[in-house]
């Protein structure tokens, strides 16, 4: 008994001496993550550099896009100015048709290093919205 115990604890030490450190499921290039939802992913093309990102309508009409950051460190730790989550909302851009805007990066801190930037139709966030309080 003394012996399978013995066994056992000497195993568990190995296999944890063993382990690596966590996954990170940020990718470890330089390329941003960047979600942009279906209904506007046709009508706007998005550039990225790091510093920036522009984006232009390539319709005929106004679009109402929101877009949202979120910055991480090399481990994946989201990071924020205050050092908490911060939960800032979506920031506007009101696109005439054919327009270019562009969005210059502020990093909330010094090891903040990948970004995900998210865009979505204003439109479809007021139907969502709207749904929820009927």
């Amino acid at each position: 008994m003394r012996l399978s115990y013995f066994s056992f604890t000497i195993f568990s030490l190995f296999l944890t001496a063993c382990t690596s450190k966590p996954v990170s499921y940020l990718p470890t290039s330089s390329k941003p993550i960047v979600n942009i939802e279906a209904d506007i992913a046709g009508k706007i093309k998005l550039d990225t550099n790091g510093k920036t990102f522009s984006t232009t309508n390539l319709t005929n009409f106004p679009l109402n896009v929101i877009y949202k950051l979120f910055w991480y460190d090399k481990d994946g730790v989201t990071q924020s100015p205050d050092g908490i989550s911060a939960h800032s909302g979506w920031q506007h851009l009101w696109l005439q048709p054919k327009q270019k805007q562009t969005v210059v990066f502020i990093k909330p801190t010094a090891e903040s290093q990948h970004y995900r930037l998210y865009l979505r139709s204003l439109h479809k966030q007021s139907e969502k919205y709207l749904s929820s309080k009927n």
